[in-house]
This record gives structure tokens, sequence and C-alpha cells, in this order.
């Protein structure tokens, strides 16, 4: 690897080359000078952000599904209650067909 950074410092003078991972790490290569210089950093557990969200996240949906629970993904004041019972609506009427115009066509099939 060294000498890679090195035949490419001969290519350009002020050429850097920066990679960073979001658990594994950041590699970050500067090659400003024939003599490059390679710095290499990982994370540790304590730089790790609080907020936890996906598959193993018991309050959100998709950790419902990876858990086998069908829960609420955020359960409420059971004391609050529901509100009144809601009158149960007639069903809707027919829509009318935009496209239909009342118009029959007769087709013929032909058999040979």
């Amino acid at each position: 690897p060294m000498a890679t950074v090195q035949s490419m410092a001969s290519l350009s003078p002020n050429l850097s080359f920066s990679r960073s991972h979001s658990v594994a790490g950041s590699v970050s290569i500067t090659a400003a000078s024939p003599s490059a210089s390679i710095s290499f950093s990982s994370l540790t557990d304590s730089n790790l952000p609080l907020i936890y969200c996906g598959r193993g996240d018991k309050k959100t949906a998709k950790g419902k599904r990876f858990n086998h629970s069908f829960g609420n993904a955020r359960p409420r004041n059971k004391k609050k209650g529901r509100g009144p019972p809601r009158v149960a609506a007639p069903p809707a009427a027919p829509k009318r067909d935009p496209f239909d115009d009342g118009q029959v066509v007769k087709i013929e099939i032909h058999d040979p």
C-alpha cells in the first residue's frame, strides 16, 4: 500500500484521499508530499450515538416484526380512553364509471 501511495504522490503534489465508515472506523490517507502520511482511527463504543433504530429497536415497527411481537410500537396511556363509539355509516352508493357511455358494441368472432 505504501508504494501505491508514493506512486500516486508523484503524479499530483496535492492529492488526498478520505474514506470513512460509520461503524468500522475511518481511514485517512494524505499524499501532499513525496513522504506520504497515513493515519488510522477507529470508533469506540463511547462514540456511537445513543439513538438506535432498526431490527433490535423494540419501539419501531421493524423491531416489532423482528421480535415476532404484534404490539403497539409506542404504547399510549391506558387510562385515556378512546372516546365515544363511532356510529356505523351506511354503505356508499357505487360510483359511476366515467368511461361508460352506455353504448353496447357487438363483436363478431369468425371461426376458421
